[in-house]
């Protein structure tokens, strides 16, 4: 890649944010179509969150990417919100059109092309279970309403955010059946009513899934188990579902079909997904 004073800078703004994996899939599939633009890391605590955003604008960044804590608070700091950024209430995508800050969200589309390679769903026969509620299970909740899923339950461990997220589908969404249950319930009684499982928690990373989601053990052949954290290494979760004969996605899919549709806002160009997709291999 060469760097020179035509060089446009894009990013991702997180924290922690040193271990994604976007700046190497972003800056392969720029330099394979000869863009003069590079993908940066960008740690930034909370507090540092409306000087990062108003240094995406004053060094006139083409855009960035942003994850983990900030995709909810950054909303508030855009000059404007697309609809899936409104009706998710979380950005994931910011757009720099000459000063001008937009927020977008990727990630609903980005969910819903990653299972489409894996699993052939009629989201109107697959209720759905999604584990979280922060920016990314709200992307995934509205993206499963807009494709007609008849029933969401949704168990997150701070009950006053899974709340909001019901009232986020309830108010977009009236015909969808949306339930909050505790964090603390049986696991095992909600998998048996769901045949789309979304873990939008780090919790399948841990060892312990078993004594953390007592009740696992109710996966069968015919759910469709989705891990939105993106390893290396399978999760605890998928390998407790691979076991029962599930369907399995893994979170890179998703990583990587988020990161296309990201490209595009910020390119007007088809993001070369074979290029990403490679660079994306361990």
């Amino acid at each position: 890649m060469k760097i020179d004073g035509k060089t446009r800078l894009v990013g991702i703004l997180g924290d922690p944010v040193a271990h994604s994996l976007s700046p190497g899939m972003q800056n392969a599939a720029l330099a394979s179509l000869g863009l003069n633009i590079c993908y940066v890391p960008l740690p930034v605590e909370p507090e540092q969150l409306p000087e990062a955003v108003a240094g995406l604008r004053a060094m006139q960044f083409r855009g960035a990417n942003v994850t983990i804590p900030h995709k909810i608070a950054v909303a508030n700091l855009l000059d404007s919100l697309d609809v899936s950024a409104v009706r998710t209430g979380a950005v994931n995508t910011i757009v720099n059109n000459d000063g001008t800050l937009t927020g977008h969200n990727t990630d609903g589309i980005g969910f819903i092309r990653a299972l489409a390679e894996v699993a052939k769903v009629d989201f109107s026969e697959a209720p759905a279970l999604i584990l979280g509620a922060g920016g990314a299970a709200r992307a995934v909740a509205v993206a499963l309403a807009e494709n007609g899923c008849p029933r969401i339950t949704i168990i997150n461990r701070t009950p006053e955010r899974a709340n909001q997220l019901k009232t986020l589908l309830v108010s977009e969404f009236p015909a969808a059946e949306v339930t909050v249950r505790a964090w603390e319930a049986d696991l095992g009684e909600s998998l048996a009513q769901n045949r789309l499982v979304v873990n939008a928690t780090s919790l399948g990373m841990k060892s312990n899934l078993k004594q953390a989601w007592a009740g696992v053990d109710k996966l069968t052949a015919s759910h469709v188990v989705c891990d939105l954290v993106y390893s290396t290494k399978q999760t605890s979760l998928l390998t407790a579902a691979k076991e029962k004969g599930a369907t399995l996605m893994g979170g890179t899919g998703m990583l990587l079909h988020q990161g296309a549709a990201s490209f595009k806002l910020w390119t007007a160009r088809e993001a070369p997904l074979d290029v990403m997709r490679k660079a994306l291999e361990p």
